[in-house]
C-alpha cells in the first residue's frame, strides 16, 4: 500500500472515570483537536477511531483492537491523539504500543497536548508522562473505590442492576423497592425452597412456566444491555447454580454485603473473592422479601447431598450431623440387603477411624424414629395445647409470669433515674462552667454520677435482654405448637415436612449399657430444639440375639 493512501489514524477516548472526574476532554472536543490539528498539518486520509467509556488501562476496547489490527495490517501511516493518556495510562503497555509497535510497523505517532511526535526523534519526558498518567488512574481508581465504600458503609446500593426481585427506586437509585412482577417469583423460589425442594427441581418448575431467568430479564428489561447469545437462545433455562446464589444472597432478608469481590488491581478486571472479614454489611436498608425463618430453611437444600436412585436429594438430606465432628452424613443406597439405604458419619467415610467414628444407622431405623417423635409430640400438642406450650417455655407458669411481670415493672423505674442521673451531670457541668463548682468538687461529684449511670445503663440493657428472651420464648413455642398440630394423623414422612419442623438430627455413635447395645439420637426442632428427655435410644436387637 502506497504512503500516501495509508490512513491518519486520528484516536479519541473517554472513560467514566475522566466524566466522573470533571475531565474536560469530551468525545466531541477531542474530534474538533484532532480535525483542526490535522488540516492546520495537511495530514490527509483521516479516518477517526472512537472508544467512549472505556477506561485508560483496559486495552480491549472495541475500536483501539480495530486500530491495532489495521496498523499491522499495514494500513496505517499515523496515530493522533490529544495527549499521551489517551492512548492508555499503563506506562508500560503505552510505552510497547509507541516503542515497539508503530516503531515495527513504521507508525508515526503525535500526542498534540504533549508535543510529542515519534517523526521528530526521542521524546525524553514521554516515558514520564507515561508514569503521571498510570499514577493518575490509580488515584482515580482509590477514589472511586472510597467513593463506592462511603454509600456502602451508610446502606446505599451501588450494583448496576438490581437483585432478582428488586428494581432501583425512581426517587432514589441507591434504594431498593419490591418488583412488581419478580418479587412474587423470588418469594415463590423461597418457598419451593423451604419446603425441600431441590434446586434442579425449583428450576424445572420456573422452566415449565416459561418464566425468564434473571439474565434474560435484565436483557428484556434494559433493552438487550447485559446479554449474550445464550441467554437469548434459552432465556427460560434456569440453572440450579442460579437457583443457589439466589437462595444464599442476604438481600432478600433486607440486608446488602458489599465488598464480597474485588478487583486484583486498577490494572486487572479479573473478579476475586474477598475474605469474609473485609465484607461491609449494612442491615435493614430496604424491604425484605422473605423472613428469617423462611430464609433458614430454604438454606438446607443449598447443601451438597447425596441421591436416591432416582437422582432426587433423600427425604433427610441438609439435616444429619455427626454430634462429634459436626460434619454432614453419608448416604449409601443398598442393594439386595433387608434395608434400603444407610447412614455414616462422612468424616470416617472419607478419612477413616482415625479422624472419626462410624455413627452408623440404617435409614429405615431412623425413619422409624423420627416419625415417631413427630407423632408423640403432635398429640401432645393437639390434645394437651396449653400443657404443652408451658413446657416447652416455660413462660406459661406462674412463677414466670411474675418474673416478666416484676421485669416489665422494673424497667421504667431503671429507665427514669438513668434519666435523672444525666440531668445531674449537665447541671454539674454547666455549674462548673459558670463558676458556681470548683473543679475539684466537680470532678468529685460527676465520677459517682457517671459510675451510677454506666450500672444503670447496663442493668436497663440486662432487664430488656431478659424480657426479650422471655417473650420470645414464649412466641417460640406458640408457634411450634401450631406447626407441630398440622401433623397430628401423620402417616408418612417427606422432605417438605422435615424441612419445617426440624433444623438438625445428631446420630451418636453406638455404646453397650448393661449389655444392650444402643444409640442415640437427637432431633433438634425449629424454634425450640430438643423436646423433653433428648435421649431417643435405638436398640440394636440383632446385636444382642447374636451375643
Amino acid at each position: 500500500m502506497k504512503q500516501q493512501t495509508k490512513i491518519a489514524a486520528l484516536y479519541c477516548r473517554l472513560s467514566r472515570d475522566d466524566e466522573n472526574e470533571g475531565y474536560s476532554s469530551s468525545i466531541m472536543s477531542q474530534k474538533q483537536i484532532l480535525s483542526q490539528y490535522a488540516k492546520q498539518n495537511r495530514i490527509v486520509n483521516t479516518e477517526f477511531y472512537i472508544d467512549d467509556g472505556y477506561s485508560g488501562t483496559n486495552y480491549d476496547r472495541p475500536d483501539f483492537k480495530r486500530l491495532e489490527s489495521d496498523i499491522e495490517a499495514g494500513k496505517v501511516s499515523t496515530v493522533i491523539t490529544k495527549d499521551l493518556s489517551r492512548l492508555g495510562r499503563d506506562y508500560l503497555k503505552t510505552g510497547y504500543y509507541i516503542e515497539v509497535l508503530f516503531l515495527e510497523y513504521n507508525v508515526r505517532y503525535i500526542a498534540v497536548h504533549d508535543g510529542v511526535d515519534t517523526l521528530a526523534g526521542d521524546n525524553e519526558f514521554m516515558p514520564f508522562k507515561n508514569i503521571i498518567n498510570e499514577w493518575y488512574a490509580r488515584d482515580c481508581s482509590r477514589k472511586v473505590k472510597a467513593g463506592y465504600r462511603v454509600k456502602a458503609l451508610s446502606g446505599e446500593y451501588t450494583g448496576p442492576y438490581a437483585p432478582y426481585g428488586y428494581m432501583k427506586s425512581p426517587e432514589n437509585k441507591y434504594k431498593l423497592i419490591p418488583h412488581p412482577y419478580t418479587a412474587d417469583i423470588l418469594k415463590r423460589i423461597f418457598k419451593m425452597a423451604a419446603n425441600g425442594m431441590s434446586p434442579l427441581k425449583i428450576g424445572a418448575a420456573l422452566r415449565r412456566d416459561r418464566i425468564l431467568k434473571p439474565r434474560a430479564y435484565t436483557a428484556q428489561e434494559t433493552g438487550g444491555k447485559y446479554t449474550n447469545e445464550k441467554d437469548v437462545k434459552y432465556p427460560y433455562d434456569w440453572s440450579h447454580k442460579t437457583i443457589i446464589t439466589i437462595i444464599q444472597n442476604q438481600a432478600y432478608l433486607g440486608h446488602l454485603i458489599f465488598n464480597k469481590f474485588t478487583t486484583k488491581s486498577f490494572k486487572s478486571k479479573k473478579i476475586v473473592a474477598t475474605n469474609e472479614s473485609e465484607w461491609i454489611i449494612a442491615k435493614n436498608t430496604h424491604e425484605p422479601l422473605v423472613d428469617e425463618y423462611t430464609f433458614e430453611q430454604a438454606q438446607k437444600v443449598t447443601v451438597i447431598k447425596r441421591r436416591t436412585s432416582t437422582g432426587e436429594p433423600h427425604i433427610f438430606a441438609g439435616l444429619l450431623r455427626c454430634p462429634d465432628c459436626g460434619k454432614a452424613m453419608h448416604y449409601l443406597k443398598r442393594t439386595g440387603r433387608s434395608y434400603s439405604a444407610s447412614f455414616a458419619c462422612n468424616t470416617y467415610s472419607r478419612y477413616g477411624r482415625e479422624y472419626c467414628t462410624m455413627h452408623y444407622i440404617r435409614f429405615e431405623d431412623l425413619y422409624a424414629i423420627v416419625l415417631n417423635d413427630i407423632r408423640q409430640y403432635a398429640q401432645m400438642a393437639k390434645e394437651h395445647e396449653q400443657e404443652f406450650m408451658e413446657t416447652l417455655s416455660k413462660t406459661g407458669s406462674d412463677t414466670t409470669k411474675k418474673q416478666l411481670a416484676q421485669l416489665e415493672s422494673k424497667i421504667p423505674k431503671a429507665e427514669k433515674r438513668l434519666s435523672e442521673v444525666g440531668l445531674i451531670i449537665k447541671r454539674l457541668y454547666e455549674d462548673n462552667v459558670t463558676g458556681k463548682l470548683t473543679d475539684e468538687r466537680f470532678c468529685e461529684l460527676s465520677k459517682g454520677y457517671e459510675a451510677e449511670s454506666a450500672e444503670l445503663k447496663a442493668y436497663v440493657r440486662e432487664l430488656h435482654e431478659t424480657a426479650t428472651s422471655l417473650r420470645k420464648a414464649n412466641d417460640n413455642s406458640r408457634r411450634f405448637t401450631a406447626l407441630i398440630k398440622k401433623y397430628f394423623d401423620i402417616e408418612a414422612l417427606d422432605a417438605s415436612m422435615l424441612n419445617e419442623l426440624i433444623s438438625k438430627i445428631e446420630i451418636h455413635e453406638r455404646e453397650v449399657f448393661n449389655g444392650e447395645r444402643q444409640q442415640r439420637i437427637d432431633v433438634f426442632y425449629n424454634f425450640v430444639d430438643t423436646l423433653g428427655d433428648p435421649n431417643r435410644l435405638l436398640y440394636d436387637r440383632r446385636w444382642r440375639e447374636s451375643k
